[in-house]
């Protein structure tokens, strides 16, 4: 079964992603500005426009973006959870605020595996380009798990701890999601909100750790050709 192999995906990618920043961190901003790109273009060139085929109504998709935009930033901002700023807060390095980071970071891998088999309800063509875009982005999600904990002196066993349960969080989203039957405006709504999530995500803590890492035209470059990319996809699949 096709997704599946798009969770066993997703566990290597993000495994690989951890693994590589074990041992270095060197042009991780590029990466994490790849992500924030393909992020963008799955949104607009992908879940928006299946979105409103399924609900019928651009308006009402857009509403629902917008709904899953602001829900992901309160639930961000009640819980405490931003990964960038926990990384970079100006204090005390302690282990639990890197605990924290990669609890957030194992939450968001979650909600990206719900993306994902709700995408595969509305076909195959929208389910395996979320995948691309999550399994692209999984690889950011591996090396910012294991940067957070290294960058607040927890161990590398605790780090490669959190790596393997962010790992496994879109897995058990994916199979979570795509076992439950969701059909017509349930489903565009569902995309909608997944719109907002990915919309939040690349927009609120994606680039401004990217800019935060590298020079802010390296950083352009790699969040256009991120986009460009999954436009791409999205139109020779659409062939």
């Amino acid at each position: 079964m096709i997704i599946l192999g798009v969770a066993a995906a997703t566990f290597v990618s993000t495994m690989l992603g951890g693994l590589l920043a074990l041992r270095t961190s060197a042009h991780v901003g590029m990466v994490i500005a790849l992500g924030a790109g393909v992020r963008v273009g799955a949104a607009f060139f992908d879940l928006g426009p299946e979105a409103a085929k399924e609900m019928d109504s651009v308006q009402n998709a857009l509403a629902f973006a917008a709904i899953g935009f602001l829900i992901f930033y309160l639930l961000e901002r009640i819980t405490l959870i931003h990964v960038g700023h926990e990384a970079g807060m100006p204090v005390d390095r302690h282990e639990h605020v890197g605990t924290l980071g990669a609890g957030g970071m194992s939450v968001h891998s979650f909600l990206d595996g719900l993306a994902i088999g709700a995408a595969f309800h509305a076909g195959v063509e929208l389910g395996l380009v979320v995948a691309l875009v999550v399994i692209l982005h999984d690889f950011s999600d591996g090396i910012g798990t294991v940067s957070v904990l290294i960058a607040n002196d927890a161990s590398r066993r605790t780090a490669f701890r959190w790596l393997v349960v962010d790992a496994l969080a879109p897995v058990v989203g994916a199979l979570a999601a795509f076992a439950i039957n969701i059909q017509g405006a349930a489903l565009g709504a569902l995309l909608g909100l997944f719109m907002g999530f990915f919309l939040y995500v690349a927009g609120a803590e994606l680039l401004p750790e990217a800019h935060r890492k590298e020079s802010g035209w390296m950083v352009l470059a790699a969040t256009l050709f991120g986009a460009i990319f999954i436009f791409g996809v999205t139109q020779v699949i659409s062939i």
